[in-house]
């Protein structure tokens, strides 16, 4: 009687228990929050702040509908991930929250933004003859700061910071000192967000792209740094940048994924776009890297620097060929055809190591880049002036 009596309670209990809800699953970022103060690594009132930006994003999301409530959710996806996998670090935390906040501000109010980047300053004003299509990137600034933040569609806006690196090298090397104050401006809001990656100081993207998962760096995007850390040096009296451009510069001597150096025998390296791709071989990475690494070489005279900068020299001049097809120039090899944007950064680039190195094979490359441009890429002004003549 014992044993029916206890069945029936258990068959009384099921469906209580059935429909008990289970245990909510631990809230990952708060879990990284909670274990970065429980080790010193963040101050209480920081994270109180970093709360208040979660609570808020979260609560922006739940009050929108149809593609800003997928574009602020996915944000927030992707920071959970991040912090799901154990990679929310202190250091990471700057970068991580200010997106979540600049999210919350954009799509609360907005829907997403149009394209509207009017990309390489060579690109502009031409007519081509048929070429792969130009990409035309969405980027967002917000009041009161000059960070660039680009819209990537199914994962809200993200820190663009080869783009923000290129406008602060941009703002630093200008004569004008209200623009090279700008560009010091800019520099105070990039150095907390460099998160520090197996002895590289780098500078992260925290979203992913083409099957990479974040964080993942860039060849570009720390070349730009280097450069513009380098620039600024000089042109506001701060050699302690020096220092910081030598962190960054460090991702040139790692191998993927803390950093971009690939090895190809015989004294050549090859820096590439993202980190998580090491067999991929996109041109401009590599040459702006070279560019960066002569201008910091030059100002500080760092050997392991110098050392970088000769062996991605060396890949560069045998290589650079594979990426000239005789009527344009190749955006990766093996690859595609570069697009009108990132054809004219080749020329940029390779021109401006020509200028620096004097390599004969590199300048041959630039000249022929060039030359392809002006044949199937005329100026609309040029265009004009032929018409008139005739």
């Amino acid at each position: 009687m014992r044993i029916v009596r206890l069945i029936t309670l258990l068959a009384a209990l099921a469906p209580a228990v059935l429909a008990a809800p289970a245990a909510a699953a631990p809230d990952p970022v708060l879990g990284a929050l909670q274990r970065a103060e429980a080790g010193g690594a963040l101050a209480p009132a920081q994270g109180v702040v970093y709360r208040q930006v979660l609570t808020k994003a979260r609560a922006v999301r739940d009050g929108l509908h149809g593609v800003r409530r997928r574009e602020m959710a996915s944000v927030l996806t992707i920071a959970g991930t991040i912090a799901k996998r154990g990679d929310l670090t202190a250091a990471r935390m700057p970068a991580l929250f200010l997106t979540l906040e600049r999210n919350a501000e954009w799509w609360a109010a907005n829907g997403p933004p149009a394209p509207g980047s009017p990309g390489e300053n060579g690109a502009r004003g031409r007519r081509c003859k048929p070429l792969p299509a130009r990409a035309r990137a969405a980027r967002v600034a917000f009041p009161g700061s000059e960070l660039v933040f680009q819209y990537y569609r199914g994962l809200g806006l993200q820190l663009q910071m080869n783009g923000t690196w290129g406008k602060a090298n941009a703002l630093l090397g200008s004569t004008n000192p209200a623009f090279v104050a700008r560009g010091g401006a800019l520099l105070q809001e990039l150095l907390p967000l460099g998160v520090p990656r197996d002895g590289v100081l780098a500078w992260e993207y925290l979203f992913p792209i083409f099957g990479g998962r974040p964080p993942w760096i860039s060849a570009l995007s720390q070349a730009t740094a280097v450069q513009a850390l380098t620039r600024g040096a000089a042109k506001l009296g701060r050699p302690d940048l020096l220092a910081v451009a030598a962190a960054a510069a460090a991702a040139f001597r790692a191998r993927p994924p803390a950093g971009v150096r690939v090895l190809l025998g015989g004294g050549m390296a090859w820096y590439v776009l993202y980190s998580f791709a090491p067999r991929q071989r996109v041109l401009n990475a590599h040459l702006d890297a070279l560019a960066a690494l002569f201008d910091y070489v030059t100002a500080s005279n760092d050997p392991g620097a110098r050392a970088a900068y000769a062996a991605g020299l060396r890949a560069a001049h045998r290589r650079i060929h594979t990426f000239d097809t005789g009527v344009w120039s190749k955006y990766a090899n093996p690859g595609p055809l570069a697009d009108l944007n990132y054809h004219v950064l080749n020329t940029t680039l390779s021109g401006e190591v020509c200028n620096r190195s004097g390599d004969g094979a590199i300048c041959r490359a630039a000249g022929s880049f060039g030359r392809e441009l002006e044949r199937r890429c005329p100026r609309a002004d040029a265009i004009k002036e032929v018409g008139d003549e005739r």
